[in-house]
């Protein structure tokens, strides 16, 4: 949600800086942009289609989400050259340790849940669940390792959706608005 709300705001912002300065839109040169494909696809399949994530067992959910967190990581340190890619590098570098410290899964604390899900009565026991279909399993606060970066933000109360992210996932953002914004920079000219 945060990733996909930055990458349109990302591309308004590009898209208006283009036209306001008469600029032409780059085209995006990665390297092995395939890997982004191959790593958010299981993804997909496990956390966005509910028919096919309830078949799937916690114990492959984990390799699943740690193999494509690999993938991910790697395609930004290979990239890691290209404007914003350094800060799309160290989210996922972020994302990726606490994942490995916490099991395989993002930890996320009760306290978040409730936040999210503010109508779950208070007496409702999370610890040790996953929740929902998602790619986070509720630790109680003192049981989560590298809680600084697991799942600890929240939108505003007054958000119409209320979703849970980590600091990993503010620095993706951040860097994926900055890949897009580099697509309108002027021409640099070449010197001899």
């Amino acid at each position: 949600m945060i990733l996909l709300t930055a990458v349109a705001a990302g591309l308004i912002v590009t898209i208006l800086r283009s036209r306001l300065t008469g600029r032409t839109l780059k085209p995006i040169k990665l390297k092995y942009s395939w890997l982004v494909f191959v790593a958010v696809l299981p993804q997909i399949v496990v956390f966005q289609i509910p028919a096919i994530g309830r078949q799937i067992p916690d114990g492959l959910v984990t390799v699943i989400l740690v193999f494509s967190q690999g993938l991910l990581l790697g395609f930004a340190a290979i990239n890691i050259r290209r404007s914003g890619f350094w800060l799309l590098a160290l989210g996922s570098l972020a994302n990726f340790l606490v994942i490995i410290f916490n099991g395989g899964w993002m930890p996320i604390s009760p306290a978040i849940v409730h936040q999210i899900l503010p109508d779950l009565p208070n007496d409702y026991p999370l610890v040790g669940r996953r929740l929902g279909l998602s790619k986070d399993w509720i630790y109680a606060d003192q049981d989560i390792r590298l809680p600084w970066l697991s799942d600890r933000f929240t939108l505003p109360d007054w958000s119409p959706s209320q979703v849970a992210f980590s600091f990993g996932d503010i620095l993706i953002a951040l860097g994926a608005v900055w890949l897009l914004w580099s697509l309108s920079d002027p021409e640099k000219k070449e010197t001899k």
